[in-house]
């Protein structure tokens, strides 16, 4: 979070939109665990049959879905590999479907009524975008709503940071300097730094994920510009612009998740930095609180 977009807010509305925001994201979670419980052992890779697909280069001229034995194989792998048209050998998470190249569930009105009569029994106002990535199937439920973005406008800022990485724009290794204009109280240790103190662009990074330091993502802001944050969101087809109130919706933190998957297929040496901040935070009381043993069998 930037500090001159709610240092102006009230205490009690932080403290609201922080409640607003668990909330919002559990039932996220909620949902998430549900449909992958009702669908456990029922997505296999389909063959794609779109010509239009673009080809990628084969040593083996008749590729086939890999087997779950050939998944633990490819993910010892030293490298990021593309299998087939379905999808990736990822060294840190085995196989890795492609969005779109297994058969759709037709499940979705189903998790749809889920979610509405849940959270129908519960007071506040909800907003929930769940997109199956092996399928490309999605569920919308009052997401393009606008809520206080909290604490989730850091994985945007944070994966464009890494696409600054990946294009050359920025080095990980390159240093940057904490600065009063930085200050904002709440999460994070930098904040206890002198000001002048240096951190990598990789731990401020790292920081900003892992202890959500609100005093490093102001420093990542800096180094981007809040502006071509804000244009991230629009070129991805965010309903919600990002400006100076600091509000989004659950439509458009799922776009940003669904790119970051898409570009961690791509390359996982620059993204998976970024993936296994994600994977290990501080925080353990919210989403993975309830989700410990579907994120363990899923990884991401």
């Amino acid at each position: 979070m930037s500090s001159y977009y709610i240092r102006n807010e009230k205490k009690y509305k932080k403290r609201r939109a922080l409640i607003t925001v668990i909330s919002v994201f559990g039932i996220i979670a909620i949902a998430m665990g549900v449909y992958l419980f009702m669908n456990k052992g029922e997505t296999t890779a389909t063959s794609p049959t779109d010509s239009t697909k673009p080809t990628v280069a084969q040593t083996d001229t008749s590729p086939t879905t890999p087997t779950s034995s050939e998944h633990s194989a490819a993910a010892a792998s030293t490298s990021t590999s593309v299998t087939s048209l379905n999808g990736v050998n990822t060294k840190d998470h085995g196989f890795l479907p492609n969005i779109g190249s297994v058969k759709k569930s037709g499940k979705m009105d189903g998790l749809r009524k889920l979610i509405t009569d849940y959270t129908s029994r519960l007071s506040g106002k909800y907003g929930v975008t769940f997109i199956d990535l092996a399928t490309g199937e999605m569920v919308n439920v009052n997401d393009t709503d606008r809520y206080i973005a909290a604490s989730t406008s850091k994985l945007p800022i944070n994966v464009l940071l890494y696409k600054y990485v990946e294009a050359g724009k920025v080095n990980l290794n390159d240093m940057l300097t904490y600065q009063k204009e930085d200050v904002e109280p709440g999460t994070g240790i930098i904040q206890q730094s002198p000001f002048g103190t240096q951190y990598s662009v990789r731990e401020t990074s790292k920081l900003s994920i892992r202890k959500s330091d609100n005093c490093g993502v102001n420093m990542i802001i800096r180094l981007l510009d809040i502006q071509n944050v804000r244009q991230y969101l629009v070129d991805l087809g965010g309903k919600v612009y990002y400006d100076n109130r600091h509000r989004s919706c659950p439509y458009d933190m799922a776009l940003v998740a669904q790119d970051l998957y898409k570009h961690y297929l791509k390359n996982e040496d620059v993204y998976g930095e970024l993936i296994n901040n994600l994977e290990n935070t501080d925080w353990h009381d919210r989403i993975d609180a309830q989700l410990t043993g579907v994120l363990m069998s899923i990884k991401i």
